[in-house]
This record gives structure tokens, C-alpha cells and sequence, in this order.
């Protein structure tokens, strides 16, 4: 693959006001891009983009922000929606139809660089299926895996559009290395990640038909567990077993001081930019899960992945007994609880 470039590109983060996504923006101003944070929150985006701004390589570059919902089709613009939803939805969302493609028009430059961070997980979406509400369900759905789709067809549309022969465009969707295993807990968390890894593994074959593999770059990152503020919400709630097998079962402090930070996650992500790497983890346990369940996807490093998943092919039956056996001992000893979940949340 081609060696990533950002200097005097403009690159869009989806779920750019916080965490991860404002560490990109933060490492990717100091590369000197341009930057375009989307995010919901007015407030966190204004924050994020003063931050972001006392990182730029030079005061020519741009830092701009959109405050819209990314899960919503009719915020982003998605061509051809208003027929459809325009009977079912509120004037606020009519007036709001093509925010986000307007933006980007008005920029005069299309975007050349897409990260797909928003999503992540909060309290009302961790816990075992038999006890989660249908609202942490589709909610987690809909911020994980809807808010990278729409956002990337309206980009790829301007692309196609657009066409530069002689400039690699790159999109880049940040999943989870819970994409490549099921933990008890992460039920409603795991299958919108291992649909963005599905999605990233078909958009890479799709998008040639638009151009070459040096016009278009598709890459997804697989971060183990990293330090935020809503990691550290989760943990208020998230169940015991669930912190045993992820290795959190620990104080706050002890997490903090033995956890990889967001900065680090997303210097790790741009060096895997750096080598042309469609799959890109942050760490060597990461990088065995990946090549347990690797699938079609492409190999970065043939010999490594291949001697990495000769390992796991011969250690990971071993680790998912252990899984088993923790869930049926918890199982046992806290079956009750799992009986009595907030079935009347909607």
C-alpha cells in the first residue's frame, strides 16, 4: 500500500470531540492536515477544537468542527433519503438534511482522509443480554456501525464524484479488538464491531471498482483496551466476569497506571497508516486474536501473521476453556441476578 501522507490534507474524524477521536486530531494537526471534527456535542466540539488548534504545525491550517448526529442518515445527507424520511421525521431534521455534504461542499477541497472513531460503549449498553433494555441494544448499534456507514457513503460519493488519479484518499474505521472475540458483557458491544470489521473488509474490495488500490486506501484499527473517561463510567457498572476476562478487575488508579492512554492508541494507529497496513492493533495479545479469526482479510506481514496464528491456533483452545469455565462458575454463583434484567427500558 501507499505511505500515508496528511500534510495540507483535510482529514474528517467522526467522533471527534473526545478520547480517541480528538487524539487523532490532535497527532494528525501536529502532521500538519487539515481537521474537521464531527461529533454531537456542540459544547465538547468547541473544547476539542481549541485543543486540537494548539497542536497545528503551522497557523495556515484549518480546525473546524459540525456538531450532527452521525446515526442519523438525514443529518449526514445521504443522497436520495429525503423522500423517505421526510414524512417521518421533525422539522429540526428537515432543516438539517445535507448538513454535513453542505459543509464538505463548501470546503472546496473534498476530504481526503476519513476516521471512523465515534462509538464505544456506556453503562446502558454493558451487561449480559438476559438484563440489557432494547434501547442499549440499537443504541450501541446505531453509534458503533451506522455512524462509520453513513458517513463514509457520503465521502465516497464526493470521491467518486471527484476523482484524483494521482492522490491516495484513505478511510479508516477504528473497531476493537472485541471484534475477534465475544467477552460475556460486551453482548450488545462485540457484533456492531465485528460488523465494521465485515464492512471495512468489503468496502477494500468494493471501492476498486472506483479506481486503484492507490487511489483508495481502506483500513481498520483493532485497539485493545485504552484509557477514557467512558471506560472508566463502564467500569461502575460492568459485571465482575466481564473485568476478569478483559483484565480489569482492578481500582481505577491501578487501570489508569497499567492502561495504554487514547494518545498512545492513536500514535499506534498512525504508524500502522505510516506502513500501508490494512489491519492495524495496538498490541501483541491484538495482534494473536486478529489472526485467530483473520479471515479474508488481507496479511500485512505473510511470515509474522502466519507464525501468529500457528501460536493462537495452538493456545487459544486453552484460553477459551478458561472463558468457558469462568462463565459457567459466575453463571452458578450469581444466577439469580441474570433472571431480574430492566426489561421495561425503552
Amino acid at each position: 500500500m501507499t505511505k500515508f501522507k496528511a500534510e495540507n490534507l483535510l482529514a474528517v474524524i467522526a467522533g471527534g470531540s473526545r478520547g480517541l477521536g480528538k487524539s487523532l486530531a490532535i497527532e494528525l494537526a501536529k502532521r500538519g492536515a487539515h481537521v474537521l471534527l464531527l461529533a454531537r456535542g456542540k459544547d465538547t466540539l468547541e473544547s476539542a477544537k481549541e485543543e486540537v488548534s494548539a497542536h497545528r504545525k503551522s497557523s495556515t491550517q484549518v480546525v473546524d468542527t459540525i456538531a450532527a448526529d452521525l446515526t442519523d442518515p438525514v443529518a449526514v445527507g445521504i443522497r436520495g433519503v429525503n423522500q423517505v424520511f421526510q414524512l417521518k421525521t421533525s422539522y429540526l431534521h428537515i432543516v438539517t438534511y445535507y448538513q454535513v455534504k453542505k459543509a464538505l461542499n463548501e470546503y472546496g477541497t473534498v476530504p481526503d482522509l476519513v476516521f471512523c472513531v465515534a462509538g464505544g460503549s456506556n453503562p446502558s449498553q454493558i451487561g449480559f443480554l438476559a438484563e440489557l433494555g432494547p434501547k442499549g441494544l440499537t443504541s450501541c448499534l446505531e453509534s458503533n456501525y451506522y455512524s462509520a456507514v453513513f458517513i463514509t457513503q457520503v465521502c465516497l460519493q464526493m470521491w467518486i464524484q471527484n476523482p484524483q488519479p494521482k492522490r491516495t484518499r484513505h478511510v479508516v474505521f477504528v473497531a476493537s479488538s472485541a471484534a475477534f472475540v465475544g467477552l460475556p458483557g460486551y453482548i450488545a458491544y462485540t457484533p456492531p464491531k465485528a460488523a465494521v470489521r465485515a464492512f471495512a473488509d468489503t468496502l477494500r474490495q468494493e471501492i476498486l471498482l472506483y479506481g486503484g488500490k492507490d487511489m483508495y486506501q481502506v483500513h481498520a484499527a483493532y485497539p485493545g483496551t485504552f484509557i477514557t473517561e467512558s471506560f472508566l463510567a463502564e467500569q461502575t457498572t460492568k459485571p465482575e466476569l466481564t473485568k476478569m476476562m478483559e483484565g480489569s478487575n482492578f481500582s481505577d488508579s491501578e487501570i489508569i497506571a497499567k492502561t495504554q492512554t487514547s494518545l498512545t492508541i492513536a500514535k499506534k494507529i498512525l504508524l500502522g497508516l505510516d506502513r500501508g497496513h490494512f489491519s492495524i492493533t495496538s498490541d501483541w495479545e491484538s495482534a494473536l486474536i486478529l489472526n485467530n479469526m483473520r479471515g479474508p482479510s488481507p496479511r500485512d506481514n505473510v511470515i509474522l501473521d502466519l507464525l501468529l496464528a500457528l501460536a493462537v491456533f495452538l493456545v487459544w483452545p486453552f484460553v477459551r476453556r478458561d472463558f468457558d469455565r469462568k462463565t459457567r462458575k459466575y453463571g452458578r454463583e450469581h444466577h439469580g441476578p441474570l433472571n431480574s434484567g430492566p426489561f421495561s427500558e425503552v
